[in-house]
């Protein structure tokens, strides 16, 4: 068994970085995308939720559940037939499309993943305002056929995908852009050895990013969305990765049911009780 440990986080601590974000949340004022920064895509239950995974690293808790199903809701509609029509996607750009990407690949959210997998890219682009490199949008369009098609259709366009950035992005391309495409190439070409070999140099990657002054309590530190997603995606294609880290917490990964458990309709359940309380 091989282990990444997370960096040091202080809970009380945990903050979203402005800086480099398209869209902290949605509804209130954004930062202007930058290409140096990671681009989140943000939400409120989303920063709730990192900080029920600093006392609960495994996600093993439905009420951690709640907030992870919140969160998957949040970001996934804004790129759903909804979220076009009232304009929601354009505050996200292509890195907000990822983050639904990968949500919905960890809730197992096959609706969601069926309507992402035909948004237009050519809208993607419209709404980047120059800030994002061309290879995002051929990523968006790769994972969008590995979905539609199956993985192994893309392997080798993944393979060859050109991450050379023109933007200034150098860094976050090369501690979390690339690796998560080249864990991805190894998923596509069946290569269960060098996925788990992938993944742990990724994670160990992301850990480089984040343990710094600026990064290290930042929400999207706690764990690795595009790390978790596309182990999840790699589980439900059979692979068993022998990898340990709080980066990758397992209750998503070994239970693919999660999004659909009664333990998470009873902590929905016991929401709408108390609503019903207080507005009656």
């Amino acid at each position: 068994m091989i282990e990444v440990p997370r960096h040091a986080i202080d809970a009380r601590s945990i903050r979203e970085v402005d800086a480099g974000s398209v869209a902290p949340i949605v509804n209130r004022s954004r930062m202007p995308a930058r290409p140096d920064g990671p681009n989140f895509s943000r939400s409120m239950d989303g920063a709730v939720l990192a900080r029920m995974l600093i006392t609960d690293p495994s996600a093993l808790r439905s009420r951690t559940w709640f907030f992870a199903h919140s969160t998957e809701q949040t970001i996934t509609r804004r790129f759903r037939a909804s979220g076009i029509e009232y304009g929601f996607d354009r505050h996200d750009k292509v890195s907000g499309w990822r983050a639904a990407f990968w949500w919905a690949l960890i809730a197992r959210d096959f609706d969601a993943l069926g309507e992402l997998s035909e948004y237009p890219v050519d809208r993607l682009r419209e709404f980047g305002a120059g800030a994002f490199d061309d290879f995002h949008y051929e990523w968006v369009r790769l994972l969008q056929a590995a979905w539609r098609f199956g993985p192994k259709t893309v392997y080798q366009s993944t393979r060859a995908l050109d991450t050379t950035t023109r933007l200034g992005a150098d860094h976050v391309t090369a501690l979390l852009t690339r690796p998560a495409i080249d864990l991805f190439a190894h998923l596509s070409d069946g290569d269960s050895e060098g996925f788990d070999r992938q993944l742990t140099q990724a994670l160990h990657l992301h850990r480089t990013f984040f343990d710094t002054p600026t990064w290290s309590h930042d929400p999207e530190a706690v764990l690795s969305l595009p790390l978790l997603a596309l182990t999840c995606w790699a589980r439900d294609l059979g692979y068993r990765t022998p990898i340990q880290s709080p980066y990758l917490p397992p209750g998503f990964i070994d239970r693919p049911d999660w999004f659909h458990s009664q333990e998470l309709a009873d902590e929905l359940s016991l929401l709408e009780s108390a609503r019903a309380r207080v507005t009656g």
